[in-house]
C-alpha cells in the first residue's frame, strides 16, 4: 500500500535557493505525488502566491516538473500563469515552482451550471479567444510547445479579470519534428488525441484538444474518447462521434463541420494551424457580448489547480465583488434617485398649481 505523501501544515516556512522565504498559509490541493499551497513571501508585503511541489520525485517526475516550470518561466502571455522561481529543497526531498495565485473557476464547473450544460457560440468565442491566442503563441515558439491537455477544466476564469487563462503544463513538451516521438503519460478521455495513446504528438494534438473543448462547451456533451472511436471505426467503419449540430441544432453547420475536422483521427486531416479553426468559429459567431456578460458567470474563489488533484481544497477567504457588479449597483442607485427626484418635483409643481 502506497503511503500518502506528507502535506506541510500552515505556518511552515519553505526556503528557496534564491533567498525566498515562503510561509504556507493553507493547502490549495493535493495529489498522489505532490500538493499546491497558498503562500506569502516574507520579503513581499501583501501578495499571495501558489507554491506547487512534487514530493520525493523520481528522475522522470523531477525532469517533467522542472521542464514544466522552465517552460512557463520563459514564456510571457496574458493567458498563461506566470512562474517566478523553480527550486529544490534537498532536506525535504521536494521540488517547487512558485507562481501566481489566481482566484477563479474553470470552464468545466461553469459549464455544468449552465442550462443544458452548454454555452452559446456568442459566449464561447470571447471566453476562448485568449486561450486560442495562447495556443498560437505556444505553437510559434522555437521549437513549438505543445500543451497536450487542452480541456475545459484547464481553462480558468479569474475573479474580476477580463480574460480566461490556460493552466496545467504538466503534459507539455517541445515539438521537434526530427526528434524521437514521445507518448503523453497523462491523457484525458474525450480530449486526448489518438496519437497520445501511441504514435507521439505534434501541434495537431492541441487542435484536437481545442476542438473537443469547443465541442463540449457548445453541445454540453464530452466527445467519445479516441480509443473507442478507433475501435468502432475498425469494427464497422462508422465513427461514433455525433456531429455537434445533431446535439445542438443552434450550432451553424460550418462550425459543426470545423469541429468534426478538428477531431479527425488522422492529425494530417485536421487544420494545419489553430488560426484556421478559429477563423471559422469567429466568422459564424453572433456579435460578441460585453465582457461584463461573459464574466457575470457565477464565480467563487478557487485556486488555479495546476496539477491533477484527488482532493481539491479551497481557502476560506472572502471573495471580492467583481467590478461590473459594483458598477451595476451604482447605476441602479442612480436610477432610483432620479425616480425619487422626478416624483418630488412633480409633487411640488402640483402644490404650486393648486395655489
Amino acid at each position: 500500500m502506497q503511503q500518502e505523501p506528507l502535506v506541510l501544515p500552515s505556518g511552515v516556512v519553505v526556503r528557496g535557493s534564491t533567498g525566498g522565504r515562503y510561509v504556507i498559509e493553507g493547502l490549495l490541493g493535493k495529489g498522489e505525488i505532490g500538493a499546491v499551497y497558498l503562500v506569502r513571501d516574507r520579503h513581499i508585503e501583501g501578495k499571495m502566491f501558489a507554491l506547487k511541489e512534487v514530493i520525493n520525485p523520481d528522475k522522470h517526475d523531477r525532469e517533467r516538473f522542472i521542464f514544466e516550470g522552465g517552460v512557463l518561466k520563459r514564456l510571457s502571455h496574458r493567458a498563461l500563469p506566470r512562474v517566478y522561481r523553480i527550486f529544490e529543497n534537498a532536506k525535504l526531498k521536494r521540488v517547487y515552482i512558485l507562481m501566481d495565485y489566481i482566484k477563479g473557476r474553470n470552464l468545466e464547473v461553469l459549464r455544468q451550471e449552465q442550462p443544458q450544460g452548454r454555452f452559446p457560440l456568442s459566449l464561447v468565442v470571447p471566453l476562448m479567444s485568449p486561450i486560442v491566442d495562447a495556443l498560437i503563441y505556444l505553437h510559434t515558439q522555437n521549437p513549438p510547445i505543445i500543451h497536450r491537455d487542452v480541456k475545459p477544466a484547464n481553462v480558468i476564469v479569474p475573479v474580476g479579470a477580463d480574460e480566461a487563462m490556460l493552466v496545467d503544463f504538466g503534459s507539455a513538451k517541445e515539438y521537434i519534428p526530427t526528434g524521437t516521438a514521445t507518448v503523453a503519460s497523462r491523457r484525458t478521455p474525450g480530449y486526448a488525441a489518438p496519437e497520445q495513446y501511441g504514435s507521439g504528438t505534434n501541434p495537431g494534438t492541441d487542435i484536437y484538444g481545442l476542438s473537443a473543448t469547443l465541442y463540449t462547451l457548445l453541445t454540453g456533451t464530452v466527445p467519445v474518447n479516441a480509443v473507442s472511436r478507433l475501435s468502432k471505426i475498425w469494427d464497422n467503419g462508422s465513427d461514433p462521434l455525433k456531429p455537434a449540430k445533431l446535439l445542438n441544432p443552434g450550432i451553424p453547420e460550418p462550425v459543426a463541420q470545423a469541429l468534426q475536422r478538428g477531431m479527425s483521427m488522422n492529425s494530417a486531416d485536421r487544420f494545419e494551424k489553430v488560426e484556421d479553426l478559429w477563423q471559422i468559429m469567429t466568422a459564424y459567431a453572433e456579435p460578441q457580448p460585453q465582457k461584463e456578460q461573459v464574466l457575470s458567470l457565477p464565480i467563487t474563489e478557487v485556486p488555479v489547480q495546476d496539477i491533477e488533484y484527488n482532493e481539491p481544497v479551497c481557502p476560506e477567504t472572502p471573495s471580492d465583488t467583481p467590478h461590473f457588479v459594483r458598477r451595476e449597483l451604482f447605476i441602479l442607485m442612480l436610477i432610483v434617485l432620479l425616480i425619487i427626484a422626478t416624483l418630488m418635483l412633480g409633487f411640488a409643481f402640483h402644490i404650486v398649481s393648486m395655489k
